[in-house]
Parts: C-alpha cells; structure tokens; sequence
C-alpha cells in the first residue's frame, strides 16, 4: 500500500513554483537588462545590480531544484538520467527549461516521491 506524503506533495507544488517564478523573472529581466546595458551601460550598478544579483539567486536555487528533480525522478530508460543532466548542464539553459517542461511540471511515481 502506497502512503501518499501530503507534505511532500506540497513541498513539490512549492519548488515547481519557485522555478517558473524564477524563469518569468529571467524572462523579464533579460530585456529589460539589455535596453538598460545598451542605452546608458552606467546606470547599471545603480539601477540593475540588485535585481541582477536577485535573478541569479533566484535561478542559483531554480538550478538546484531541477537537478534534484532529476535525481529522484525515475526513467524509463538507464540512459536518460545521464543524457538529460549532461543536457541541462551544458546548454546554457535551454536543456533545463526543456527538461522543466517535458519532465519536472509533471508528476513523479509514487515511489520515487522523496
């Protein structure tokens, strides 16, 4: 009989949050940090430092909760566990945010809830 954790449910609703929270802040702030960098390159330790230094803390965390997603998740094939870390580290990015929408929204197995 499979127990279902409603903290852990919980718990997972939160980081899934947390990580599309921090991939729409990036999603604004990257425009908004280029118009800034290309209009006045000075006005960029006055007005962007904090919010750039928020992005990355935020995305710091974001990173560490796919890779531990990735780590609890179980796959279909022995392969892909490997495939997708080597994808998500390397590619700048576009390899989490792939793996974020193919994989981590969704629900994992029962038994590999951690």
């Amino acid at each position: 009989m499979i127990v279902h954790d409603e903290r852990s449910c919980t718990t997972r609703k939160l980081e899934c949050s947390f990580v599309l929270y921090a991939l729409g802040y990036t999603a604004v702030y990257v425009p908004i940090f280029v118009i800034v960098i290309l209009r006045s390159p000075q006005q960029f330790f006055s007005v962007l430092l904090p919010f750039h230094l928020l992005g990355m803390t935020q995305n710091l965390v974001a990173f560490v909760l796919t890779i531990r997603d990735l780590y609890v998740r179980r796959f279909s094939q022995p392969n892909q566990k490997p495939t997708w870390l080597l994808l998500i580290v390397t590619t700048g990015g576009v390899g989490r945010i792939v793996y974020i929408f193919k994989y981590a929204l969704k629900p994992r197995s029962p038994s590999t809830s951690a």
